[in-house]
């Protein structure tokens, strides 16, 4: 059994480490998905925490059954121009559509019977393999062969060249934010979605975009300036009130900042070691919805440090296992994917464990792989064996090359 687990790994050229980081992260995830829906059993009904561990278990499922099958078919080059444009538009008309549908004050999901869907998800993974396209091959189709027949020739090139490679990604992400703030009214997830687009941005390695990366870099350094200037008019009244919160939480314990007040209670209760596998006090109702954004203040309540190194370093494993193959593996489009996988995972664990701890606003953002969610879930495994596709087919490249 040893032996064929081994040579499974070995011919297929899969990342182990990846795979077991994974597996990890989901059948804890399901465990205290239970375990923070038992304090909200006498408000809903006897099988509320069973009904979502199971549900959970089916999107993760489902994601791992995807994740496997796009280790396998997955490459490089079904992502194209034609194909990128396709799922552009199909995810910006699905993110659209939310607006038929208002779940917590935002148009973010698709309620399908008993079931949602969250567009903005899966559009986080479609833009890393858009810009890992659109960046690393779109200016290759426009090289210079001797000499311009005339000025007019030779400006018109190079202005189709900046409108194919710049202007069309740039319009792209801008669409994407856009929508994902004036149309679902979510800016968490919007913000993540700019700080991945932003990342492919700038890992890319072609000369062509080096001057635009200073030029974004202006950009962002005036904006941030702007919107600090002009914050109360920018936000709107709910994104203030969180801030608000976070700034001083001890204001408006009963209101605004109830959230975020239970879960430092949980951190300070659940001490160095935690008070024990279930016994979290705060999951009662006191942190509503606590198997979805605000888990990670349930682990740390009931395991400690351990339950946060359950989701801290698995989650590491993932993000520096892809960098380290980022590193490595020569194909740009390749390396642009990888690194904007990880930079999903990390902006996803940094920004959750941040809002609940008090580090940083709370913006509603999901710990990948444990936090309740369909799509969030589905989204990550899809992401990963894309991720292990890549790697895949570069492990199986150097087993060619010693052989």
């Amino acid at each position: 059994m040893k032996r064929n687990l081994k040579a499974f790994f070995t011919k297929k050229g899969i990342d182990k480490p990846i795979f077991i980081s994974v597996l990890v992260l989901v059948c804890f995830g399901i465990i205290m998905i239970g375990s923070a829906s038992i304090g909200a059993v006498s408000s809903k009904n006897n099988m509320y925490a069973v009904k979502n561990m199971v549900t959970q278990s089916i999107y993760a499922v489902c994601g791992l059954f995807l994740m496997m099958a796009l280790t396998k078919v997955f490459q490089t080059r079904m992502i194209n121009y034609r194909s990128s444009m396709i799922m552009f538009i199909i995810g910006i008309l699905s993110m659209c559509t939310c607006v038929l549908w208002t779940t917590k004050g935002s148009h973010a999901w698709i309620h399908l019977g008993p079931f949602t869907v969250q567009p903005a998800e899966f559009m986080k993974v479609a833009m890393i393999l858009i810009l890992g396209y659109m960046f690393t091959e779109t200016d290759s189709a426009y090289v210079v062969k001797g000499k311009f027949r005339t000025a007019e020739i030779k400006a018109k090139f190079y202005k189709d060249k900046l409108l194919k490679c710049v202007g069309l990604p740039v319009a792209l992400i801008l669409i994407a934010f856009a929508v994902g703030v004036l149309v679902q009214k979510d800016l968490g997830t919007s913000i993540i979605l700019a700080v991945i687009c932003f990342t492919c941005f700038m890992s890319t390695p072609r000369d062509y975009y080096k001057k635009y990366k200073k030029i974004v870099w202006v950009i962002i350094s005036i904006a941030f300036v702007v919107i600090l200037l002009l914050i109360s008019v920018v936000l709107q009244g709910y994104q203030l009130a969180r801030i608000d919160s976070w700034l001083r939480p001890l204001e408006n314990i009963y209101k605004s900042s109830w959230q975020l007040v239970n879960s430092l209670i949980a951190f300070a209760g659940g001490g160095i070691f935690g008070r024990g596998p279930g016994n979290s006090i705060q999951k009662f109702d006191y942190i509503p919805e606590a198997h979805n954004d605000f888990i990670g203040a349930i682990i740390y309540e009931e395991l400690g440090i351990f339950g946060l190194a359950l989701i801290i370093i698995p989650t590491s494993i993932i993000i520096f296992r892809l960098l380290k193959y980022a590193d490595v593996i020569k194909d740009n489009k390749s390396r642009v994917i990888l690194i904007g996988i990880s930079t999903y995972f990390l902006l996803h664990l940094f920004i959750n464990l941040g809002g609940v701890s008090g580090l940083i606003p709370m913006t509603g953002v999901p710990i990948l792989l444990i936090s309740s969610g369909g799509s969030s879930t589905v989204a990550a495994l899809i992401s990963i064996g894309i991720a292990q596709a890549i790697i895949s087919k570069h492990n199986k490249s150097l087993l060619d090359t010693n052989d």
